[in-house]
């Protein structure tokens, strides 16, 4: 078995995964009733740092380049913070998430022979009592959510005990969804197959499914008798060899994951109908992927319908 990031081989080869990094949504002040009960129900005083033994730290761009196992905690992600009271008494907080929930830690300090405690804390305007010197709060995440969405919640942290200063401190914090590692087997069933657009007869879909998974896989796709083309999937080819004499064809160079279907649409533009070659004409001979066994397209090339010529 092989584990890839969502989103980057292909949720990139990661995408299937959970989507594309573009989007970002915040979840700040939605659905405030079904947070609060969250977050009383999800409410306990723990130990802090109960996930301490993990060493992979937080960054904005984590999203993007990494990915934890949902299944194991020693992969997730730390956001740690800390904001002071005074010189002498702060918060530490710790974040991180979990494939269906985000997780807040607090734990009060004190460098000094105080001993401060978090008497509650406000998020949207509802104060909840603590009264203790940790607490722990977890908040379900949307069913749909997708890598680099941005979870933000403002939390105010109000303490008591000895010390002088501040009484409360504000905490915005900000934390960018992390993907779920994808893992695929090492070998998948492999399918091939091409339909016609139901609206033109010169528009060709290829299906594909790799048996395996290939970074920097190449696709050749031979076209003998066309003058031009034109991508209708968003991907870009590369033109080879003289396309007008049966001597060029199309490249594409992207990844490949096992077990996962890619398509590719494009338009082809035949050769005129009063040409030397034998009619219809032919649009593609051969679906060639390097090292992943071979032409797909056997037996007969696609045909297509000639264009009138003047």
């Amino acid at each position: 078995m092989r584990t890839f990031k969502t989103n980057l081989l292909g949720l990139a080869l990661a995408g299937l995964i959970l989507g594309a990094c573009s989007q970002t949504a915040t979840y700040e002040t939605a659905d405030l009733m079904n947070e609060q009960a969250s977050a009383k129900a999800g409410f306990n005083l723990s130990p802090f740092g109960m996930s301490g033994e993990n060493t992979a730290v937080y960054t904005d761009e984590a999203c993007v380049t990494e990915c934890f196992k949902a299944d194991d905690p020693s992969t997730w992600f730390y956001l740690n913070g800390r904001s002071n009271f005074n010189p002498q008494i702060y918060t530490d907080y710790k974040v991180y998430q979990s494939a269906t929930e985000i997780t807040y830690e607090f734990q009060i300090g004190a460098s000094n022979s105080s001993n401060p405690t978090i008497t509650s804390y406000s998020l949207n305007g509802t104060l909840i009592n603590v009264n203790a010197t940790s607490f722990s709060v977890s908040f379900p995440l949307d069913a749909n959510w997708k890598a680099c969405d941005l979870v933000s919640r403002t939390f105010t942290i109000n303490r008591g005990g000895q010390g002088g200063g501040a009484t409360s401190v504000v905490i915005p914090i900000e934390y960018k969804l992390i993907p779920i590692c994808l893992v695929v087997p090492d070998t998948c069933p492999e399918y091939f197959d091409w339909t016609r657009d139901v609206n033109d007869a010169n528009t060709i879909i290829f299906e594909y499914t790799p048996h395996r998974s290939k970074i920097g896989a190449e696709i050749q796709i031979t076209t003998p008798q066309i003058t031009a083309f034109q991508a209708m999937d968003g991907k870009t080819y590369t033109q080879f060899g003289n396309m007008t004499n049966g001597n060029g064809g199309l490249r594409w160079n992207g990844d490949l994951v096992c077990g996962q279907k890619i398509t590719f649409t494009i338009k082809f533009t035949p050769i005129s109908c009063n040409n030397d070659n034998n009619l219809p004409a032919n649009l593609a001979s051969t679906f060639l992927v390097r090292d992943m066994g071979g032409n797909k397209l056997t037996g007969e090339p696609i045909e297509g319908a000639c264009v009138i010529g003047s």
